[in-house]
């Protein structure tokens, strides 16, 4: 393949990942934005095996509960303890991808579905800058993803689907970056 090719390609994917975040902008509910993410990146790129993977913890009860109300997600999702999460994804971690040996991956799957894999992408998703999850893409062929791939893409799509839920988690359990004191006079008869 020559230059005029690769650049014709690159702007191809480019586009592909532009629109399916200009449809993520206009969502109102976490599992709107997550159903929509889904069903573009399945749609937009032939992708056979999508699906995310959440932690545990408080702050992402609501998010989840929220999740699970969508028939669509409900076995595309997988909850596990943030030390088993971090364990395969660390804190911090740029997209990743990988191919042969994914057996540390397994744990990312859904329990009620089963994929066969050859090769995966992993973009972290956080909240208010902690992990609270990743976006999973697989594949049956070894080549579609592979280490040493530019992932500024997938980067920039967990990035900005991590700003919408920080906008569309529902109030009651959207994390505090710091506590409030109570600054009120006491109360006196």
């Amino acid at each position: 393949m020559n230059d005029p090719d690769i650049l014709k390609i690159n702007v191809g994917i480019a586009s592909k990942f532009q629109r399916v975040e200009d449809r993520l902008a206009v969502c109102r509910t976490a599992g709107e934005l997550f159903e929509v993410l889904l069903e573009e990146i399945i749609r937009e790129f032939s992708i056979p095996f999508v699906w995310l993977s959440f932690i545990r913890r408080p702050e992402t009860a609501g998010l989840l509960a929220d999740l699970a109300k969508s028939e669509f997600l409900r076995d595309r999702l997988n909850i596990l303890a943030e030390d088993a999460f971090l364990a395969v994804i660390p804190d911090g971690s740029p997209p990743l991808l990988a191919n042969g040996d994914l057996r540390a991956f397994f744990r990312l799957l859904p329990a009620s579905r089963k994929y066969l894999l050859r090769s995966l992408a992993v973009s972290p998703l956080t909240l208010n800058g902690r992990p609270i999850g990743s976006l999973n893409h697989g594949d049956a062929s070894p080549d579609r993803y592979q280490p040493g791939m530019d992932t500024t893409l997938l980067g920039r799509l967990a990035d900005r689907v991590s700003k919408r839920i920080a906008v569309l988690m529902p109030p009651e359990t959207a994390p505090r970056p710091f506590p409030i004191p109570d600054r009120r006079p006491p109360f006196s008869p």
